[in-house]
């Protein structure tokens, strides 16, 4: 799923202008986590007695040094407050790698219900009070089926039938593909690896409705015996074949609308932010769905691929 935060026009930070706190926000809400992280930083402006690569080797330019984070689900009146983070480890590079701050925090899971969350962050130093709301993501149904290959004739497909889940507008969906790899001297000694074959990517369809995709045999076994390699020290089994949907949000199919070229004469296209008041804060708050369901498999399938596959004894 597309991800990247693109910033709005109407976001547009002068660089000249005088300094002034700016919050950078990434909110991903899935029902189906643990726990939710929000991601909020400053926008980074260095002084104009320090260059930019001097000023950015200080965590406190990235972070707020007080920030007030809660979660209200509008739909049951329930508030959830945020914790700071700080112990997820980050990668180094241009930016400082001494703090990587997230807030987080927990919810239930009610899945019946059509919920919608605001993100509400209050910066008491400058008495800064920002937020955005989406609607909660709900799991999409993958219909259970024993998947059966076959290489005659060579046509043959299988399907990927699945209904979107509330407020679910774009979908990746991938079939996982398990195996046991052992040491062919030694079976005792193995590891489980897994291969994920992509069908559609960033692909919007309407929430609430079922839908059928077709996959040829023959062009996911070539893909399988393409990303494993022939390996004779080793000897191979199937384990399991699962069907996963990723489903996003409405904000996530205007931002990859929004983010396709532009062929007309004004090259400069319009950009997303849904976080307000702009003069605090620019980002996206939005919600997602991983769904994922192991599918029972055909037998003679299991052999098909055992004879196709390399080192495999199935």
């Amino acid at each position: 799923m597309m991800l990247a935060l693109s910033l709005g026009c109407k976001n547009d930070i002068d660089i000249n202008a005088p300094y002034k706190d700016v919050a950078i926000v990434y909110g991903f809400l899935d029902q189906n986590q643990a726990t939710q992280y929000i991601r909020i930083e400053k926008l980074y402006q260095n002084s104009s007695t320090t260059s930019t690569a001097e000023g950015a080797k200080f965590a406190d330019s990235l972070y707020f040094d007080s920030l007030v984070v809660k979660l209200i689900n509008i739909t049951s009146k329930d508030t959830f407050l945020c914790h700071r983070v700080d112990s997820i480890p980050k990668d180094s590079g241009f930016f400082s790698s001494a703090i990587n701050a997230f807030y987080a925090c927990t919810f239930p899971k009610n899945n019946a219900a059509n919920e919608v969350f605001q993100l509400d962050i209050y910066y008491p130093k400058k008495k800064a009070h920002f937020y955005s709301k989406t609607q909660l993501v709900k799991d999409a149904v993958i219909e259970p089926r024993k998947i059966v290959m076959k290489l005659v004739p060579t046509n043959h497909t299988f399907p990927f039938r699945f209904t979107t889940g509330r407020n679910g507008y774009l979908y990746d969906l991938s079939v996982k593909y398990t195996y046991k790899e052992m040491n062919a001297a030694d079976q005792s000694k193995y590891t489980f690896k897994s291969i994920d074959y992509n069908i559609v990517k960033s692909n919007a369809y309407d929430p609430e409705k079922f839908y059928t995709h077709s996959i040829s045999s023959r062009q996911y076994i070539d893909y399988l015996k393409s990303q494993i390699p022939e390996d004779n020290s080793k000897v191979r089994t199937t384990v399991s074949i699962t069907y996963q949907t990723y489903g996003g949000s409405q904000e996530f199919q205007t931002m990859l609308d929004l983010s396709k070229p532009n062929l007309t004469v004004v090259q400069k296209n319009p950009l997303f932010s849904n976080i307000e008041p702009a003069q605090y804060g620019i980002g996206i708050f939005t919600s997602r769905n991983f769904t994922e369901r192991d599918m029972e498999i055909d037998p003679n399938t299991i052999i098909l691929l055992g004879q196709e596959l390399p080192n495999f004894i199935d």
